[in-house]
């Protein structure tokens, strides 16, 4: 397949395929695929499976970096990030999902800030390295530190417990109340990922990992994180509402539903 590199931005140039997050990262078993705005424009509730997608063996990713990219980040970040999410996951087991504090973890900080930034050229597409042209010397300097353009990486762990699946999604403008957040995110257990230019992410208990790309790229440190478990139950990007806020929020809209309908028969 050829098409333009995500992250160098190559074109036309053969691509290889890109797990995300890294296959061994948990990233090895079907999963469903839809498109998010395609979801978004048709008749959709935002919980069942769309009609619109299909299943896939193997992990979540595409055929997205030329094998030049994919080969370095994969060698350079890619073990880094999986140690980090192993230990991600043993500490919500023991927990049972219950994190509330500030947790140790042993990890190279700017090696995982720069694979969660490779991982979201991926996800977004061509267009993000383009509208940010930065973010390609960012991920392909291995010693480069500090995320360019004022963007922004947020952080949290997914609930094992309440939550019903994963979701991806590329830059995406989202009303809440009367303030719009653009943003991108990338959810698969066990963490959540929020890459944003707002000062304020669109959830205020999301933590701040931007700080990790000040660190050299061979520094390693334990780092106490303390970030938010939240629940994953629709497809819809930046929603963290847990099953019985979602039917709360369906039989509110049934019965406003009901009511305009009555007034209009009146």
């Amino acid at each position: 397949m050829f098409g333009q590199c995500c992250i160098c931005g190559a074109n036309p140039v053969e691509l290889s395929f890109e797990h995300v997050p890294p296959q061994k990262a948990y990233n090895d078993h079907r999963i469903f695929e839809t498109n998010i705005q395609e979801m978004v424009k048709g008749k959709w509730d935002g919980q069942a499976i769309p009609p619109q997608g299909k299943w896939v063996q193997g992990g979540a990713g595409r055929y997205t970096l030329c094998e030049r990219c994919n080969n370095v980040t994969g060698s350079w970040y890619g073990t880094p990030y999986i140690t980090w999410t192993k230990q991600a996951f043993e500490r919500i087991e023991r927990s049972n999902g219950t994190l509330s504090l500030a947790y140790p973890y042993r990890i190279y900080p700017l090696r995982v800030l720069k694979q969660v930034t490779a991982m979201f050229c991926s996800a977004c597409g061509p267009k993000l390295q383009e509208r940010f042209p930065e973010i390609s010397r960012f991920v392909l300097d291995k010693e480069r530190r500090h995320l360019p353009h004022d963007l922004r990486v947020f952080a949290y762990l997914i609930d094992p417990r309440k939550s019903v699946g994963n979701r991806q999604s590329p830059m995406s403008g989202v009303m809440v109340g009367t303030k719009q957040y653009i943003f991108a995110e990338i959810a698969f257990a066990p963490f959540g990922f929020v890459l944003t230019g707002d000062v304020e992410p669109i959830n205020f208990d999301l933590l701040d990992i931007t700080h990790l790309g000040g660190s050299s790229y061979h520094h390693s440190e334990t780092i106490f994180m303390k970030m938010p478990v939240l629940q994953i139950n629709t497809w819809l990007p930046g929603d963290f509402r847990s099953k019985e806020e979602i039917m709360k929020t369906i039989e509110a809209n049934e019965t406003v539903g009901r009511v305009n309908l009555d007034v209009l028969g009146s």
